[in-house]
Formats: structure tokens, sequence, C-alpha cells
């Protein structure tokens, strides 16, 4: 078996197994989003665990975004950009990481990289202190905020405007957008609504003009580029659904007491759906959103020092598929620890996310200890033809539990032979170095005709959580590699050898990541699925009119949950088809299992509510605003789902009501199932406690209308 050490000065001294995978030249980096693959800027990015300081090296520039931290409470996940040098290599990045120390000296920071920062992007004087000089006290006092973390947010559209005509977007960061000489914040570019109404009043209604003079628009930035000179972006249509007014929304009109804070992340942030690289951006959103909402409550305050924070409610329509569903990722731990100690501030907060859209796509699959009476498991991965991304399939064993002993082998699709790697033991490598970082872990590499082809690796989440990572070089000669993965059906086997069995309520939980394309980038990825190779796919459903059977195999869409919206305290948005009052085919659920007793248990995180997202059967997604003044977009995916609740809740709050108030009990179940223990929990496990009122149920045609998938 083929181990691979990292060097002394190398940053894979602190890399999990998607960090290796992405900045490795030899695996997969000629693949990575554009960032990773063709850039080297000197501008790096982590998370950062069991510290609350960063260093003072010389010659090195470390940076905290605003932080929210009112209460002066210790962060468990604290986002940070550094800078070493212009000639920034990765013995550098290893040496700036190594000099982050913990409070405790036994306790070593844990870190997390992230995907770097374009030069341009890097503010040359940061001054954290948001003083507000560019912000306009609206005409109306606020009586709540809404905000949106999204990527291609049209700042400037007129559904943002208030009744006199100015901006109600209050903070925007532009997290890719080229830095102005300074800025309050670390790299990217704000803009408050008085440089809004600014731009507004001198564009003469050129919107392509104003976003390029507001530095939204640039083809020199990667990961800002040209994304809204589009007619539709992701963005822009759940920011329309959460905080715009238009004739397709006119049946829950935002009024001018709700003012809008919006995070933009970069919009190549979608090229690699994995999760990796993606939750610095994130998290620093989430702060950004909390601090530029205080920063507004202080203008109103009596006691500038004790401000009363305003209610917000921010809808992050995002997420990924795999991680460990359990709230304990980092950024599910960091999202808990900001939303809780806000809502102790001012109950009426929240946080919106979607369930996802992986329902149907056999995502997710749970071996429990009967599977593996014989001693193994093994099923099947069907990787399909001409991908042109990574793909990768992610093996989670119990909390607590040492896997000693099992091993997880890999067999490629018919044909194809791998020469090594083929298999790991779910162990830490042997003798690790006293000096070496991050979680415990081992690697192999999957060896094809002398070429690497993926990576196979175990490693200790968090210090408390297995995991096995199996990760595939695209299955398409692309990027100007000769190299590529065979497609096809791929064969898993989880061995169990010495290892102890699984105890009666535990299972082995295994993911697949989002791999299509999911907002036009051209990306050519192509979703692979799990393949139950013990049970044959049944030749027609129980009933041609029903979504519920009483079966619960290998595959099932319950555990599709978003990877990242497990947080307890967040609110996860499922969709409903609104003519027939019935879960989208391919809305993300809760978990579901049997017990010891055989009774159906639910695990993990589950759906809080569900909200519209297709009109009907035939009518696919909802309608919002589209990136220009007065276009119109139809979006389909949860996505859409979210800030429609989002919406109602803070008009709700405006008013100083519960946030669902107004909002029906749990979605009825369809007269035509049969109501088993089975079927009541899956219908729970999809829908949740709540039902989201639908929004804007005016039908407006427009001749400016474009159709995303979430």
């Amino acid at each position: 078996m083929y181990e691979v050490r990292p060097p002394t000065d190398s940053v894979a001294r602190y890399a999990g197994p998607y960090e290796r995978w992405v900045f490795s030249p030899e695996l997969g980096r000629p693949y990575a989003f554009p960032a990773i693959s063709t850039g080297n800027s000197p501008y790096a990015t982590a998370l950062l665990e069991g510290a609350d300081r960063l260093p003072d090296q010389a010659g090195a520039n470390y940076r905290l975004p605003p932080l929210w931290n009112p209460l002066g409470h210790s962060r468990a996940v604290i986002p940070f950009a550094f800078h070493t040098g212009a000639g920034q290599s990765d013995r550098d990045v290893a040496q700036a990481l190594h000099a982050v120390e913990g409070d405790d000296a036994e306790i070593r920071p844990r870190f997390r990289v992230n995907f770097p920062i374009a030069p341009a992007a890097w503010t040359p004087t940061y001054h954290p202190d948001c003083d507000m000089d560019k912000w306009v006290v609206p005409h109306t006092r606020p009586k709540a905020i809404i905000a949106i973390i999204d990527d291609g947010i049209p700042f400037a559209n007129a559904a943002f405007l208030d009744t006199q005509g100015r901006s109600r977007m209050s903070h925007v960061w532009l997290q890719s957008a080229k830095a102005n000489s300074h800025g309050a914040v670390p790299f990217g570019r704000e803009l408050m609504n008085g440089e809004i109404n600014a731009l507004r009043a001198n564009s003469s209604g050129d919107e392509n003009a104003l976003y390029a003079q507001a530095g939204a628009i640039d083809a020199t930035m990667p990961e800002l580029g040209l994304h809204l000179r589009r007619q539709a972006t992701h963005g822009a249509h759940v920011a329309g659904m959460a905080a715009g007014n238009a004739p397709h929304l006119s049946s829950d009109p935002m009024g001018d007491d709700i003012q809008i804070i919006a995070g933009q992340l970069p919009n190549t942030i979608a090229w690699d759906t994995s999760g990796f690289g993606k939750e610095m951006y994130m998290l620093s959103a989430l702060h950004y959103v909390f601090d530029r909402a205080r920063a507004m409550a202080v203008k109103y305050a009596d006691d500038p020092d004790n401000p009363v924070e305003l209610p917000l409610v921010v809808n992050f329509s995002y997420g990924w598929s795999a991680s460990r569903h359990d709230g304990k990722s980092e950024m599910e731990l960091a999202i808990e620890e900001l939303l809780s100690e806000r809502k102790s501030l001012r109950p009426l907060s929240a946080v919106v996310m979607p369930t996802g859209n992986n329902f149907a796509q056999d995502m997710h699959g749970q071996v429990v200890p009967s599977d593996l009476a014989s001693g193994s498991y093994d099923f099947g991965w069907k990787v399909m033809p001409d991908d042109r991304t990574s793909s990768y399939l992610e093996m989670w064993f119990p909390e607590g539990m040492d896997p000693s002993g099992y091993t997880v082998h890999v067999t490629p699709p018919a044909g194809a032979t791998i020469d090594a790697g083929h298999r790991i033991k779910v162990a830490a490598a042997p003798n690790p170095d006293p000096d070496d970082h991050g979680d415990p872990r081992r690697y192999t590499e999957l060896e094809m005709a002398g070429q690497n082809i993926g990576q196979l690796s175990a490693d200790q989440h968090r210090g408390n959580r297995w995991r096995v990572m199996l990760a595939l070089i695209p299955t398409d000669n692309t990027r100007g590699q000769s190299r590529r993965a065979p497609s096809g059906l791929w064969r898993i086997e989880i061995r169990q050898n010495t290892g102890a069995p699984l105890a009666p309520d535990q299972a082995i939980n295994i993911w697949v990541q989002r791999d299509d394309d999911p907002a036009s980038l051209n990306t050519g990825g192509k979703q692979s699925r799990l393949v139950d190779l013990s049970t044959a796919a049944p030749t027609r459903p129980d009933h041609p009119l029903r979504d519920y059977t009483e079966r619960l195999g290998f595959l099932r869409g319950y555990g599709t949950m978003n990877g990242v919206g497990s947080a307890g305290s967040v609110l996860r948005v499922a969709g409903y088809t609104a003519q027939t009052e019935r879960p989208c085919h391919y809305s993300g659920a809760g978990g579901l299992t049997r017990d010891p007793a055989g009774d159906v248990a639910p695990w993990g995180a589950h759906t809080s509510l569900t909200a519209v997202a297709d009109q009907s059967p035939h009518h696919l997604g909802t309608r919002s605003t589209g990136v220009r003044s007065g276009s119109a977009m139809q979006l389909i995916g949860t996505s859409g789902a979210a800030p429609a609740a989002a919406r109602l809740m803070v008009l709700n709050a405006a008013k100083g009501q519960p946030l669902m108030q107004g909002f029906a009990g749990p979605l009825r179940l369809a007269p035509i199932e049969v109501a088993s223990e089975m079927v009541r929990a899956k219908h729970a496990a999809r829908t949740g406690a709540y039902t989201a009122p639908s929004v804007g149920r005016r039908r407006i045609q427009s001749n400016l209308e474009t159709t995303l998938i979430s």
C-alpha cells in the first residue's frame, strides 16, 4: 500500500483530505476551480480552532474579518486571512500557520485551509471598525433587517428601493471585488446605502455601467467577473424573494422599515461542490451581517455601548451534500455559536437554510449492523462518463467509535485495473511526526498505469469521528491533462476484519457530493450516484400516486439534509408543490433508521418547515426578480423556498410578532397515503412542523424571464 507523508515544511502537515487533494498538482489541483488551478495568490485563508488570537510574526500579515462578539466570548471557530510576502510558497503558508499558538499549551490549534484571495482584492489599508461614514439614515426607522448571503446579488435593482426611491440595501460586502485603497473589510469591497444611492443617481439608468463603476463587474477579477451582466443569477432570485418588491411578489410587500444587508460570496464558489474552501468566506459573511446589523442598531441607541439589537433574519440558500450531518462540523459549530448568542440578546433572530435538492438522486446510503453480519458490506458508486470535475464519496463511522481493524477496499469498473492504493485501514498512519498538526489521518493514492487517478483517505475528523473519503479525478481528458479516471460502476467494500462490530443503534453513513453544474458555470460536472448491490431495484412503485413506501433500504433520501445545515438553531426549509400540496420530489429530508426494536427512528437534523418550491408538477420553480430592474426569473429548488419563508419571517419580525406567525401546521398527508408509522415518520422528515403560506401568487408574464436550477 502506497503511503504518502508530507514534507516537514509543507502545508500538507495541516491538511485534511480535501485540502490535500485540491492543493496537490499530482492529484486534484489541475481540475479545481480557477483560483486554485490557475492561480498562485500570495493571500491565503483558513479557519482556526483552539486559539483566540493570531500571532504577530515578523514579515507576515494576519487579518481577522469584522467579528461580531458583543459579549466578549471565546469563539470555537475563527475565520482569518494572511499574507507572508509577494513570493508566498507552500513553506511560507506552513510557517504562518505554525506560528499561531493556542491559549492552552496542551492544545494545538487546528486549521482548515481555504481557497486564496485574488491579490487585487486584498485591502491595502484595513481598519476593521465600521465607521458608517457612507451610510445614510433611512427616512423610516428600521424595525427589522433581512440579510442575504449568496452570489451575484444585484444590489442596485429597483426592487430594493423604498417608497422615496432610496436603497434599502444598507450594507453590501462584495468579497471578491477589487479592493479600495482602504476599507473596513479585509478583502473585497464594501458599499453602503449612501454610495448605492449616488451610483443610481449618476448611472442614467445604465445598470451595467453602475455595476462596473461600483466594482461589481470586473473581467480582471475571476471570482467576480461579469456575473451581474447575466439576466439571472442565484443571488438575484434569492435576494428578490427574500427582500424585493416587484409585481410578482405583490402578495407580501416589503415595507420601508425593513433594511437589507448582503454578503456576496465569490461567484466561483460553486465550482467545487464538496464544500472545500468556502467556509472562511461563508463564516466571514455571517459575522459581517451580524456586525453591520449591530452598527445600525448603535445609530439608534440611547446608549451606543449597549444598543438594542434589531430583529434579524438571515437567508443562506447554500450548502453541500456530504459532511458529518450531526451539527459538529466547523461551520455548523460556528453558526450555532453565533445564532444562539444573538438570540439570547434578541430572540427575533434566525438563520434560514434550504434542506437541499438531493432526495431522489441516490446520493445517500446507510450501512446498519445486520448489513455487516457476514463481516463485510459492499455497494456501488456509479461515476459518469465525460465528467470534467472531481468526484467525492464520504463514509462516516459513528462518533466515538474506534474502527481499528476495519478496512475499505476499492475496485474499479470492469476492464480497469488499479496498480496501487486500492485499500486503506481506518486508522491513523503509523509513527506520526510529533510536529505534525491536524487530525489523525492516513492517505493512499490510487494509481492506474503509473498515473494518480484518485485518493483514498481515513481521518478522525475533529478528533472524534472517523471518515473514509474517496476522491477521483475527472473521467474526461480535460484541462490539458493526459490522465482520467475510468467511468462506470466502482465497487466499494467495507470489511470489519478484527474491528469491533457496530452497536445495535449505530450505522455507517455514506454520501456522495453534488457534482453537476449548479449555476450554469460551465464546470462540466456530471452527478455520480450510489448503487445498492444487494437488493434489486423494484420494477414499479408500490402505488403510482403515493410518495411513500414501507421500505428503508441501503439507498434512501432520508438523510439527504443540507450538509452544512445541521446546527440546532438553524431553520431548515424544505420545498412543496403549491398545486398538489405535496413534497417536491427532490427536496432533502432528515435521517431515518430502524432502532434495535425495529421501530422507525429519526437521526440527525430534520426539516423545520416547508415552503413552496414548485407551482405545479408541470410548472417547476418559483418566480422572483432577475438581475436587471423589471426582469423576472424562475429558480427550481429549495433555494427558492427558503427565502420565501425568510421573507414572511422578517415581515412578522417588523410587526413584533413571532417569526412564524400565520404559518400553518404540518403539511397534510395526502389522503391516498397509508398512514402507517413509517409513512408518518417519512412525511415528517420531509415536511417539518410548519407550512409557510405561498408568496407572490399573481402570475406576471415577462419577456425577460430566465430559469435556473439551484
